[in-house]
């Protein structure tokens, strides 16, 4: 008989499923191939899903204590699983983590033995004090997308610090070390999209609860599985949170806003892409017109100094006429005092040889004159 569960990928479906102590274990066991013997989760009355700009990340913090399958070692780590169904900024994981790793919550207390000195009267005693260590930081990102640069159909990868000497040597031991466990981190990627059926390998049987293949024919919000009773009962218990979730109708409702949400943020996105290409678009037609602008201006200078030297020229011919006008003005004179003076010595019968001579012109301007020919 088929089942019907919940869609995890919604984010109220996948926070229902989370939020159940057993089924939250299941996954993280799977995926982080380690026993669980502890499981806080942190983030139960913090919000966890950021509407923002069409994006939406829902984050789930857990305390556990893991133990390794292999070496039976313990440890207190911090588990930090982010959630996002659309294509979403990098810097917003990035930003979560650096905050990870400077929450004073996600540390553990340890007495140790120091020196101090006592205020009251001056004497250094030894005393216990509280000390912080830091946890060791698991990442988890579970993708509703795949990766944009490059075709990577893997479901799960897996990314762990694999420190190195100078000569590339393997160094492991300092991963036992409470530095380096520290300051860095393990991450864990999950393609949604690349997970299929009838997987072969545990975590990706266990993983096939995202599996988007099992889609109901009736709702995106289900999916449906025909062979849910012959899974394996660590699936059952993945599940049965997702079966109850079926029937509770305020999930359901949220599961239908989100419905709602994605159509509306997908439009969103959509008018920010094309505002994004107007806005370029408006941004190259402003450099074509500053450029033009500014060859505009530089052919307007070279206009305004070839009309400063044509003005200048023609102030130099001006002037050069000025001076033109008043030396002929003043040969007008000369020429009118000339006659005046030959008109007067000719009256006083004085000769014209004479009139020449004294005014020291020629007798042809003298003889012309005194016929009348240059008045």
């Amino acid at each position: 008989m088929a089942q019907l569960i919940a869609n995890p990928i919604y984010d109220s479906a996948f926070k229902y499923m989370m939020q159940n102590e057993k089924a939250a274990t299941v996954l993280l066991e799977n995926l982080l191939d380690k026993e669980i013997l502890k499981l806080d989760i942190l983030t139960n009355d913090t919000p966890i899903v950021e509407e923002k700009s069409g994006v939406r990340i829902l984050r789930l913090d857990f305390s556990a204590k893991v133990k390794d399958k292999k070496t039976g070692e313990t440890e207190l780590v911090t588990i930090e699983l982010q959630k996002s169904y659309l294509d979403t900024e990098i810097m917003r994981f990035r930003t979560y983590l650096g905050q990870q790793y400077s929450d004073i919550k996600k540390t553990d207390a340890e007495m140790v033995d120091t020196w101090r000195k006592n205020k009251n009267n001056g004497q250094i005693e030894r005393v216990s004090i509280e000390k912080r260590i830091p946890l060791h930081i698991v990442a988890i990102y579970i993708l509703g997308h795949t990766f944009q640069e490059i075709d990577l159909p893997k479901p799960v990868i897996y990314n762990y610090p694999d420190p190195r000497g100078i000569e590339n040597e393997p160094v492991p031991e300092i991963l036992k070390t409470r530095f380096f466990r520290g300051v860095t981190h393990d991450t864990i990627i999950v393609q949604i999209p690349y997970l299929k059926r009838n997987a072969k390998t545990k975590v990706e049987q266990m993983l096939e609860i995202f599996c988007q293949d099992y889609v109901s024919n009736d709702t995106e919000q289900l999916l449906e599985f025909d062979d849910f009773d012959n899974r394996s009962q660590e699936f059952k218990d993945l599940a049965r949170p997702l079966v109850y979730a079926v029937s509770d109708s305020q999930v359901r409702k949220v599961m239908t806003i989100e419905d709602e949400m994605s159509i509306h943020f997908q439009n969103v996105k959509y008018v920010t892409d094309e505002n994004e290409a107007l806005h370029s678009m408006i941004e190259e037609n402003r450099q074509k017109l500053q450029e033009q602008q500014s060859q505009l201006q530089e052919q307007q200078s070279q206009l305004q100094k070839k009309d400063s030297q044509l003005q200048e020229q023609q102030s130099q011919l001006q002037e050069q006429q000025s001076q033109l006008q008043e030396k002929d003005s003043q040969l007008q004179e000369k020429d009118s005092q000339l006659v005046s003076s030959i008109q007067m010595l000719s009256e006083l019968g004085i000769s014209p040889e004479q009139i020449a001579i004294k005014l020291k012109v020629p007798i042809e301007t003298v003889q012309l004159l005194l016929c009348g020919k240059i008045s």
